[in-house]
């Protein structure tokens, strides 16, 4: 897995990461090379908790486009921050990735290592709705738009926002997907799953969001951002990551 790059202070003074990285991956390489091939990936802060669950999620997402299947894809949890290591329990119980340990003396079996368990997922509770929603959601970007209008008005700044979405958006989206291949039925957001998204703290449901609305009728259009009282969704840090173990692991 991936050292942090960052100072941080500790007790006796700043901790230099990026050096402790550095050394330790010389000790695996003189340790294990050729027979396992060591890959640092660096992280910018080692007490970010959300950015190690990503550094985490690019490697099992290259792993498995490159054919590795995930029941294959372990992570080991020793070591590192109290930081690192509650971002890699995360990381393990939401990706679906095997965890294990390795202890400082051998088992009565002289094994090193100490396999461990993932408890139940909450992601798998999620119907497929929830998690289509949660999917359309974390990969749709707001921009601010006019009144009515599906476009930024021209020379107005479109604020955009990743991982935002209107509720007119979302249903102009999900009534697409559903006229590729039935015409005639009226796409509509769940209201149970969107409210089990946000009691998981997984979106935010916002009750107004700005718009561009008209200064003057008269001339050149001006144009003032304002605010509309109608929904929009919002995807969550955690959700971001959830969003991307759904699409990793499904089931």
């Amino acid at each position: 897995m991936g050292e942090s790059v960052c100072k941080k202070g500790g007790r006796g003074g700043l901790i230099d990461y990026g050096k402790l990285a550095d050394k330790f991956v010389k000790k695996l390489k003189r340790k294990h090379e050729p027979d396992i091939t060591i890959i640092p990936v660096p992280y910018q802060d080692a007490h970010d908790i959300n950015e190690l669950q990503e550094r985490i999620t690019d490697i099992v997402e290259e792993e498995k486009d490159n054919g590795v299947l995930l029941k294959n894809i372990a992570l080991e949890i020793s070591g590192g921050t109290n930081i690192a290591a509650a971002a890699q329990i995360f990381a393990i119980y939401n990706l679906g990735i095997v965890p294990f340990y390795v202890d400082n003396k051998k088992d009565d079996d002289g094994e090193w290592v100490r396999p461990s368990k993932i408890p139940t997922n909450w992601g798998k509770t999620l119907s497929p709705a929830a998690k289509q929603l949660l999917i359309d959601i974390a990969n749709s970007e707001f921009t601010v738009k006019a009144k009515d209008l599906s476009e930024t008005p021209e020379g107005e700044d479109p604020h955009t926002v990743e991982g935002q979405i209107t509720r007119h958006d979302l249903i102009n989206l999900m009534q697409d997907r559903i006229d590729a291949v039935q015409i005639g039925k009226v796409a509509r957001p769940s209201s149970s799953s969107l409210e089990l998204l946000e009691r998981f703290k997984l979106i935010e449901i916002l009750s107004k969001y700005e718009v561009y609305k008209k200064k003057s009728n008269v001339g050149e259009p001006e144009w003032e951002l304002d605010t509309d009282s109608f929904k929009a969704y919002k995807v969550t840090e955690s959700g971001k990551i959830a969003a991307r173990r759904v699409k990793i692991n499904p089931d």
